[in-house]
């Protein structure tokens, strides 16, 4: 049994929080968001600087449509009570349009979202919460804007200059696109209930998006008309300053050469540079109303860098191109795009990806790059993020072609279209009904999270589940630097200890052997994968040995630690091709809180 010393564990029962959930490994089992009775719908999530997650939702557990927040840190650990933290408990209607979510700069939410408060129509309103759960906009947040109009789609971003900007599509006597701009203690610059930015005599634009600018701008796009089947749904972009005003000289048409779908919204993305990327799909009366999917690179000062209309994404014949997503990788310059292949019946699909270089140019061939095969099986909206040099996606889908055994996918693509994880993963195999609102992040380090609506306990709940850039599922909270060390010549080992943002502070001990981590051993209720021994011994009870550095401390603010083990020059050679492994385990009130995978290297002669 692993004995720790009272005096130790008194001091981690007055330092160490109790110990949370994190990431799982099983794709069956995915990480619980929250599960109670009543749906839990609608997820969006967005990212923070150390790689943790916010995610909200809608959640009708009392009966009323109420809005929910949750943060996990780096480890999927949450940081606020089971279930979430409440962010709006006003009244709102069962019928739910679309929202936001934007990780600001200082990974504080900024959500915005329509309800009820004000009256039986939908009115906008907007929250900004800090990462220990403060509403920084007021308890009740900022009320957006306040009138009998029917009002939908509120979409927020942050500006280069700190600002926050939300735009929204206003559906009543004068129908039109309005923006509010917020400074960062939510005080309103423009006109009160939102200065309207778009419109034109006869037509009721909608489906706004929004990307920051340069200069303090942001870039919005929008359909044209969206009041009829026959209306002229034109896809079109424009800049706006600070006042409301617009920055190009004219709106750009973005796609005019016939009308996009119904109540269907394109995607819009920021380029990172004050440029943005559009991505849409539409059917071509030319191909006997198949679908084409597109994609548009706009500059900072509205130039198309593509094609008027777009770039074609594929031109395989007989096939139509649906629900395209899109990102831009700054390393290449390059757009990925993901999108579902269906046969002129949509009876059966495929999963193909295409990326498009800065001139339009198809790299991976006339007809994209496949992913999965058209077949019976159903492939559903997907999600992508860049990473390195090319793109995670991620896809929902249904292998038997029905619905209710649904399964979430993901590929890693590099520049040259190649599947480096040697074909697709499996982040949720749970045989249930999950909804194609997918909603992805990727951290820095290429880690990617997705949150999603599953029925697997009779009612829709929120699932989470991680992916890391190596394909492997459930938290890591252990790496070294280098996987061996010569005897002959000695060296440094450097170990970097990750518990997550929720022990900050916490107390920890690092601990290592040299004869294996199975069985490991059981102590406090829970196995440590080290077996004992004398180096065991060692880091256990003589921490402080001169080639141990960092066995004992505190975490740092973020969760994380370092320590070091170096083996001298000219040890004992009988050491050859041992491995050395090493674990670290979290004190608290358990007393063990949290124990970390294992991370080692081999002694070479």
């Amino acid at each position: 049994m692993l004995r720790l010393p009272i005096a130790l564990l008194t001091t981690a029962t007055c330092l160490a929080p109790s110990a949370p959930a994190q990431w799982t490994d099983d794709d069956a089992v995915n990480t619980t968001v929250v599960a109670r009775t009543g749906d839990q719908a609608l997820p969006k999530s967005g990212v923070t600087a150390d790689g943790g997650r916010w995610v909200a939702w809608f959640d009708n557990a009392s009966g009323n449509y109420e809005v929910f927040a949750q943060r996990f840190d780096s480890k999927g650990q949450a940081m606020f009570p089971a279930g979430g933290l409440l962010i709006s408990n006003h009244s709102q209607s069962s019928s739910l349009v679309d929202w936001d979510i934007l990780v600001d700069s200082s990974d504080n939410a900024v959500l915005t979202f329509t309800d009820t408060r004000n009256g039986s129509d939908l009115d906008v309103v907007a929250y900004r919460i800090s990462s220990n759960g403060g509403f920084l906009w007021g308890n009740d947040g900022v009320v957006v804007s306040f009138n009998n109009d029917f009002e939908a789609d509120p979409m927020v971003t942050e500006t280069s200059n700190g600002d926050f900007v939300v735009v929204w599509g206003n559906f009543g006597s004068s129908p039109g696109i309005r923006m509010q701009r917020f400074n960062d203690a939510g005080v309103p610059s423009l006109a009160l209930g939102g200065a309207t930015i778009i419109s034109e005599a006869g037509t009721s634009p909608g489906f706004a998006r929004l990307v920051p600018g340069a200069n303090g701008e942001v870039i919005v796009s929008w359909v044209r008309d969206t009041s009829f089947f026959t209306s002229i749904k034109h896809l079109r972009a424009q800049a706006f300053l600070s006042t409301g005003a617009p920055a190009w000289p004219s709106p750009v048409e973005v796609h005019d050469a016939y009308n996009l779908s119904f109540a269907y919204s394109p995607q819009l993305t920021s380029d990172g540079s004050g440029g943005a990327v559009l991505c849409w799909h539409g059917s071509n009366p030319n191909r006997g109303g198949l679908f084409d999917a597109h994609v548009q690179h706009l500059d900072a000062t509205g130039n198309a860098l593509q094609p008027h209309g777009g770039t074609l994404l594929s031109s395989a014949t007989g096939m139509s191109h649906l629900d395209p997503q899109a990102t831009y990788n700054a390393t290449t310059g390059k757009i990925i795009a993901f999108w579902s292949e269906k046969n002129s019946g949509q009876s059966q699909s495929g999963w193909y990806a295409q990326q498009v270089d800065g001139s339009g140019n198809l790299d991976w061939g006339a007809t994209g790059r496949e992913i999965l095969p058209v077949d019976s099986s159903t492939k559903y909206l997907s999600r992508v993020e860049a990473h390195a040099d090319g793109a995670v996606g991620v896809l929902g889908w249904a292998p038997n072609g029905g619905f209710g055994a649904d399964a979430i996918l993901s590929t890693r693509l590099d520049a040259a279209g190649t599947q480096i994880w040697g074909g697709t993963v499996a982040l949720a195999t749970a045989p249930n009904s999950k909804s194609t609102r997918l909603s992805l992040s990727m951290s820095d380090a290429g880690e990617a999270v997705v949150f999603w609506e599953d029925d697997r306990n009779g009612n829709d709940d929120i699932f989470g589940q991680n992916l890391s850039a190596d394909a492997e599922l459930g938290a890591s909270f252990l790496s070294v630097d280098v996987p061996a060390i010569f005897l002959a010549s000695g060296g440094t080992a450097t170990f970097s200890l990750d518990a997550g943002a929720s022990f900050a502070g916490a107390p920890y001990w690092f601990l290592g052997s040299d004869s294996g981590t199975s069985p490991g051993q059981n102590g406090f209720g829970v196995t440590l994968p080290l077996n004992n021994g004398a180096y065991f011994q060692a880091t256990l009870n003589k921490p402080t040995l001169p080639f141990f550095n960092g066995l004992r401390g505190n975490l740092d603010a973020n969760g994380r630690a370092t320590a070091t083990v170096t083996v001298p020059g000219g040890f004992n050679p009988g050491f050859a091709f041992t491995v050395v492994d090493h674990a670290f385990v979290v004190l608290g009130p358990s007393p063990i809180e949290l124990v970390s995978d294992t991370a080692g290297f081999v002694l070479m002669p």
